[in-house]
């Protein structure tokens, strides 16, 4: 059962912050060091400082990120929401020239283990980000970003409760000062008759986590650390959530504050994630094909355009076929296609396991991973890899590493669909980490759950 409340959200306050723009952040995962420099100083207030805090006057990132939120809140900068809400988000953007807009709805989801199968994840994680976010949370005891979740509401359900309100002036519209071409919209439910359906409806649904699965484990391992100290107590005190939650019964730790949004909406997009694979030694493209052309169509493409490469590619995944892009080390360009399927492939390879699925073995990153380099290039080992969610950004890189003596190349693929992600979760199969993007990333800063006033 997917148990949700309603909370009374940590949000900026507009007397004090005029320009809400300058304020948000992208998710924390996604922020390199010169645009968490660009954020911070937009406003002294950014987000930024409280998901990637800096050491400050001897004190380590977290304990400054706990000070800065202290602070802010004591000044007014951050004020509690009087009211038990349900927060509507609405995310617009611009793709590919096309206007484009998805909306959802943000509250707390109880965690739960991924075996009672209502919280499903679909990708590996990795402990790095895990111990980083952890000693965050356990030091400021506060959600700075909520998770991104899709579920099913084909039926509209959830849908007809909230478009009356989001036919209603919005309490925030805003434009994101990091990216002109990203907008957000945030409304709020109060009324307890519509939180009552909406927490009804969500019972009988499952949620997929479409991205944040780190800060879900960390927010799991947390309630962990917290339920092992509590049963060490003979006879514990409840947990006083000082007026944040609707019941006093309720642990603030077993919650996490969570987006949910509706799957069917025709603007969520998936994008792939691009790999920049530095191996121990160089390729050239004659040995590449030489290794890979038994099992491999291979094109050699003189002007890689982004604009050819992601048609190419379009045109590859319409028609059913695996394909796959590389930018080898020598500046050379390789549209590579599988000549038959991978199950042919594998049972032939004498590799093909009891538990083989087709859906998880086709996707890109498998084929990439476990086939390509895995196997046919296993004799190159890999020193390190980047995980690029552009062409160009992948293309630049290459580029300039092989101006000197790297051993670096970037591989281009194709995104899943919602509904193979979604398949695949059902039934317990993990994607490599980093298989997925969800497009675009909301962002930071609209709303925080802090666990106590």
């Amino acid at each position: 059962m997917v148990e949700i409340l309603p909370f009374k959200g940590l949000i900026y306050n507009t007397e004090k912050i005029t320009n809400i723009s300058k304020v948000l952040a992208p998710p924390y995962d996604i922020i390199s060091i010169s645009e968490k420099d660009y954020l911070k100083k937009l406003n002294p207030y950014n987000i930024v400082n409280l998901t990637l805090p800096d050491e400050t006057d001897g004190k380590n990132k977290y304990a400054s990120a706990k000070e800065s939120l202290e602070s802010w809140i004591k000044n007014d900068i951050l004020t509690f929401d009087d009211k038990y809400c349900i927060y509507l988000f609405e995310e617009s953007f611009t793709e590919e020239g096309r206007k484009k807009s998805f909306f959802g709805f943000i509250c707390l989801l109880k965690i739960e283990e991924y075996g009672k199968g209502k919280v499903l994840r679909h990708e590996m994680t990795l402990p790095k980000p895990k111990e980083d976010r952890l000693k965050l949370l356990k030091t400021c005891r506060t959600n700075f970003e909520f998770i991104y979740t899709v579920y099913n509401d084909d039926d509209g359900r959830v849908y007809e409760i909230l478009e009356n309100t989001i036919k209603d002036k919005p309490i925030l519209s805003t434009l994101a000062a990091y990216d002109k071409s990203l907008s957000f919209k945030l409304w709020k439910i109060s009324e307890k008759d519509y939180i009552s359906k909406i927490t009804g409806i969500l019972k009988t649904k499952t949620v997929l986590i479409a991205d944040g699965h780190h800060r879900y484990e960390t927010s799991r391992l947390y309630r962990q650390l917290i339920q092992s100290k509590k049963s060490l107590i003979k006879n514990p005190v409840k947990t006083n959530n000082l007026d944040v939650l609707p019941f006093n019964n309720c642990n603030p730790e077993d919650y996490i504050m969570t987006l949910f949004v509706a799957g069917n909406q025709k603007d969520i997009t998936i994008h792939p994630t691009h790999r920049a694979v530095t191996f121990s030694k160089k390729i050239s493209s004659e040995n590449l094909i030489s290794l890979i052309d038994k099992y491999f169509t291979v094109e050699i493409i003189k002007e890689p355009s982004e604009h050819l490469i992601k048609q190419k590619m379009h045109k590859s995944g319409l028609t059913g076929k695996k394909s796959l892009f590389i930018l080898n080390q020598d500046g050379k360009a390789l549209f590579i296609t599988l000549k038959s399927g991978v199950r042919e492939i594998y049972s032939n390879l004498g590799i093909i396991s009891k538990n083989f699925n087709e859906d998880f073995e086709n996707l890109d990153v498998n084929l990439l991973h476990r086939f390509l380099i895995g196997k046919l290039l296993n004799e190159f080992e890999i020193k390190d890899i980047k995980f690029i969610h552009s062409i160009s950004e992948l293309s630049k890189i290459i580029e300039q590493k092989n101006n000197g003596d790297s051993c670096m190349t970037g591989f281009i693929l194709n995104a899943p669909s919602i509904k193979t992600v979604e398949k695949l979760a059902y039934t317990d199969f993990l994607m490599p980490q980093k298989s997925t993007y969800f497009y675009p990333k909301p962002c930071s800063g609209l709303v925080i759950y802090k666990f106590y006033k």
